[in-house]
């Protein structure tokens, strides 16, 4: 007996061949992860991108001014939370009653979400480094 893919995704999955989505774009940058991020998840509520200096590299256009105080509540997370150990903190959840706050430091971006209460932790901060992943092949 021999087997045989059932479906073209299995016969990509177990042969060699790269796997391409054409919903990610190849090299996302500041401007689209945002937007790429909302496609992944619908629980974000609001997001921001903050380059390696922590000023705002992508935001919501329309919210320019929740986009700026997100951003300094973020940095002021940070701040707390390295300054409680030794080495700078990868990622940060806090969660009330109302919704969650999650926090992602990737190579060459920080990626901070407010969402939902009742968001599934694990798949936000999955998410928020898939996109901070691809954001690392993109260009700069």
């Amino acid at each position: 007996m021999t087997n045989t893919a059932t479906v073209m995704s299995h016969e990509i999955l177990m042969g060699s061949t790269e796997v391409f989505s054409p919903y990610v774009p190849s090299a996302l940058t500041p401007e689209l992860a945002l937007g790429h991020l909302g496609e992944l998840s619908g629980d974000v509520r609001a997001a921001v991108l903050l380059d390696a200096n922590g000023e705002l590299a992508a935001g919501d256009p329309e919210k320019r001014g929740t986009a700026d105080e997100l951003r300094e509540l973020v940095l002021e997370l940070l701040a707390t939370a390295d300054a409680a150990d030794e080495k700078a903190v990868a990622e940060i959840e806090v969660t009330g009653p109302t919704g969650a706050v999650f926090v992602v430091r990737g190579r060459r971006f920080t990626l901070a979400v407010v969402t939902d209460r009742f968001a599934l932790s694990s798949l936000i901060r999955y998410d928020l480094r898939r996109v901070l992943a691809d954001l690392d092949r993109g260009p700069g």
